[in-house]
């Protein structure tokens, strides 16, 4: 890890801090923070990722040639690095590779993963990794059937895997945030509470529900991995607006209880409610 008076990132923050105070048209910091994605290729098949549209054409593509060299040359200007997408991080053959450059650089790490890997190695990577850590897992459901639906994968080998890296995150020194977050949807609304007491069980620090995207229009109906329909339209959050409200206050009420931190999106408003009627 580097020396921290000497760090580039360490650098680069002030003078982007400066630049921005003074308005500089055309600065030459790089950014603070960095969120890269890869690739777009992922070892799950979820029933709302965008790949799974109808006509979906878009090829799998991989960062290469100057873009990739880009990336490279701006990751130890970062003080934050973030590997999200639709991808999936853990599985990537330059996971390791990538991970050490950013603890050379002295930064923080920020990483989303489905839970589908934790080799020794990856426990052991990111159990020493000499700066700030932070990794959710995305889960999106409490329980194996719906889990299934959702994401097609082994429930029980995510959950397994969650808890090796929980454990072992208890040996780090530096600052350490573990989370688990959840897509609501209209297949698994209903366990947004047990998810709570999921997330307390599985001793992580946080839990995060998000909605279902809205892609204007776009809409597409698929059959799920548990054999029945899935129609990304009528999952969506506002088809089933006052469920929603009434299992999203429970949720609330569950994470408070139990002293978990948790990011909870917006209820609907009587007015959005009476739109719904």
């Amino acid at each position: 890890m580097a020396d921290e008076s000497t760090r580039p990132n360490l650098k680069n923050r002030y003078l982007a801090l400066w630049e921005f105070q003074r308005g500089v048209a055309v600065p030459t910091s790089y950014p603070t923070v960095l969120q890269i994605a890869l690739n777009n290729l992922c070892n799950f098949k979820c029933v709302y990722c965008t790949d799974q549209r109808e006509g979906n054409t878009i090829p799998r593509s991989q960062l290469e040639g100057r873009t990739w060299e880009d990336v490279l040359h701006a990751l130890p200007y970062a003080e934050t690095l973030a590997f999200h997408g639709i991808s999936e991080f853990f599985v990537d053959k330059k996971f390791f590779d990538l991970v050490a450059r950013c603890a050379a650089a002295g930064a923080n790490l920020s990483l989303n993963t489905n839970g589908s890997v934790a080799t020794p190695k990856h426990v052991e990577v990111l159990t020493n990794y000499p700066g700030k850590l932070e990794v959710n897992f995305s889960i999106d459901a409490a329980t194996r059937e719906v889990f299934t639906r959702i994401r097609g994968w082994d429930f029980d080998r995510v959950i397994r895997n969650i808890r090796t890296y929980v454990e072992s995150f208890k040996e780090r020194k530096r600052s350490t945030h573990t989370s688990v977050s959840f897509v609501i949807t209209r297949s698994n609304v209903h366990e947004l509470v047990p998810f709570v007491r999921l997330a307390k069980n599985l001793g992580v620090r946080e839990v995060k529900f998000y909605r279902l995207h809205e892609y204007g229009t776009l809409s597409w109906k698929i059959v799920a991995p548990d054999g029945k329909p899935f129609d990304y339209r009528s999952e969506c959050t506002d088809h089933f607006k006052g469920l929603y409200n009434e299992h999203v206050r429970a949720a609330t009420a569950a994470a408070e209880e139990l002293g978990l931190s948790f990011e909870m999106p917006a209820l609907y408003s009587d007015a959005e409610l009476a739109e719904s009627r």
